[in-house]
């Protein structure tokens, strides 16, 4: 990637096998023109959703500060500093929930997917924001909805579109409104399963139980107290909550990529016998050995659709089972996993197939 007559060199973690994708894209590079427009000495910037750390990599003279929602997007920021010489010791970031800095005059904004964590990372943007702040959200025009531009005026009375670039857009906000009712950092989810479950901003399934961890739980096998169980890529964290309804003594491990579930899940469990992991890899849990893992993988990394993330979580799985470990998981049937995890696991049996999902049941 090239700006200020620089050539930088990006990588994206996870890797991938498809050659065709990279680790910026146009937004970026429009995000990254215009904020050079308007200057950038003297500037106290902010970054959010800088997937794999493009904006932070060529703001790095700037010092900017990062707003971080997933794990792999902090290795990914690290390692491209260090392939580019700089210092990631030095890379300031927060969470979604709590930014560590007190002003902003320009933010730049990669619109992620979920519109949810898009007005998170705008309300903590705008509770910094000053009367000249300037926001600028850059996107790819195919991927563009209404509810963006709902969003941004719910915070900004200027908004405005870029013109089209290699067919990426800005929407540029400012002039900060005076006063606005804050949105709840959290919610309640509604279910039938006699769980009190609460819910950050920008975690999947904003609204209700996904279907297929719906039925997931229902295929379960008997869990007991003396058991060890990790709910992997644990959202909220309801199957751990599930599991801990009906034996309330075993020992759970919840593990995300997402800093925003992660938080969630400790909403919804409570800290006796719970290891919490905000992480990419079943390798954080380190020497821990399961009795159950329990998953309903993504297949999806922003709008990409991918198995790939979902197939270095189950070898990693497979490693941290007991010797009579279970590795129940759900997925969507056109994704055909079944073949993919016979190449991982001596026994993969399909416990049940329900309208487009089916239950998974993987042994060594």
């Amino acid at each position: 990637m090239q700006f200020n007559n620089k050539t930088y060199n990006l990588q994206r973690y996870p890797n991938t096998v498809n050659r065709s994708l990279r680790p910026w894209s146009a937004a970026d590079e429009l995000l990254l023109n215009n904020a050079n427009s308007i200057g950038l000495d003297n500037q106290k910037i902010v970054l959010a959703h800088d997937t794999f750390g493009a904006l932070a990599i060529a703001l790095n003279t700037y010092k900017p500060h990062s707003i971080i929602n997933n794990n792999s997007q902090l290795k990914a920021t690290k390692l491209n500093l260090e392939n580019n010489g700089l210092k990631a010791k030095e890379f300031e970031y927060s969470s979604p929930l709590k930014i560590k800095v007190s002003a902003v005059d320009l933010a730049l904004i990669k619109i992620p997917k979920s519109a949810d964590l898009f007005q998170l990372y705008l309300q903590q943007i705008y509770s910094i924001s000053n009367k000249k702040t300037v926001v600028l959200c850059g996107f790819m025009t195919r991927n563009f909805t209404a509810k963006w531009q709902e969003i941004a005026e719910y915070y900004f009375d200027d908004v405005s579109q870029s013109l089209a670039a290699k067919k990426a857009r800005l929407l540029i906000l400012k002039s900060p409104k005076k006063k606005i009712e804050q949105v709840p950092l959290f919610h309640t989810i509604k279910n039938d399963l006699e769980l009190n479950l609460k819910q950050y901003s920008g975690v999947f399934s904003s609204t209700k139980i996904d279907p297929a961890t719906q039925i997931l739980l229902e295929n379960l096998p008997p869990i007991s107290d003396s058991d060890t169980v990790l709910d992997l890529a644990c959202g909220n964290g309801v199957i751990g909550a599930y599991v801990r309804k009906n034996a309330p003594n075993c020992s759970i491990s919840v593990l995300d990529d997402s800093f925003l579930a992660i938080s969630s899940a400790k909403l919804n469990l409570s800290k006796d016998n719970v290891s919490y992991h905000w992480s990419d890899t079943v390798k954080s849990c380190k020497d821990e050995k399961f009795d159950f893992i329990l998953c309903n993988p993504p297949f999806h990394f922003e709008y990409e659709n991918t198995i790939e993330i979902s197939m270095k979580l189950f070898k990693e799985a497979c490693g941290t089972l007991k010797p009579k470990g279970k590795f129940y998981l759900v997925a969507n049937t056109h994704l055909n996993y079944s073949t993919h995890l016979s190449k991982i696991f001596k026994q993969v049996t399909q416990v049940v197939q329900s309208g487009k999902y089916e239950v998974i049941l993987c042994a060594n």
